[in-house]
């Protein structure tokens, strides 16, 4: 398994969305995304993609972790660690003590983000997402 980190095909990343259980996209939303990542990191084995997680954001102050995936058949391998210390490189070389990094997990992915600095928010601070109506 090899990791990269240049960035997948939309529809690659898509299928990965779907073989880990992370749910479908649109295909033309996804390509968007995917380019204006600030970070992808993407694991292969041979040509087919089987893990993935990016770090979008604005490069100064705020940055987010999302869609750390792996393909349900290569799970309880290690793969999201691996993925999780790219992107942990990738914080200690880019990052100020003021930045901001979040994300939102799944239980129990709280877990494996634990290993990486990532708390719960403390009791005066919430996080909230906005609906769409």
């Amino acid at each position: 398994m090899a990791l990269h980190y240049e960035k997948p095909k939309a529809e690659d990343y898509v299928s990965l969305r779907l073989r880990s259980g992370m749910g479908n996209k649109d295909l033309e939303r996804s390509r968007k995304a995917i380019a204006n990542s600030l970070l992808t990191v993407s694991l292969y084995d041979k040509e087919e993609l089987i893990g993935f997680g990016r770090i979008v954001g604005d490069e100064g102050i705020t940055y987010v972790v999302t869609d750390i995936m792996v393909d349900e058949n290569y799970r309880r391998r290690g793969l999201a660690d691996q993925i999780m210390k790219a992107i942990n490189t990738y914080f200690e070389e880019n990052t100020s003590e003021d930045s901001y990094i979040c994300l939102i997990a799944n239980k129990p992915a709280d877990l494996l983000y634990q290993k990486y600095q990532f708390e719960y928010l403390p009791s005066n601070k919430c996080g909230m997402l906005r609906t769409i109506l």
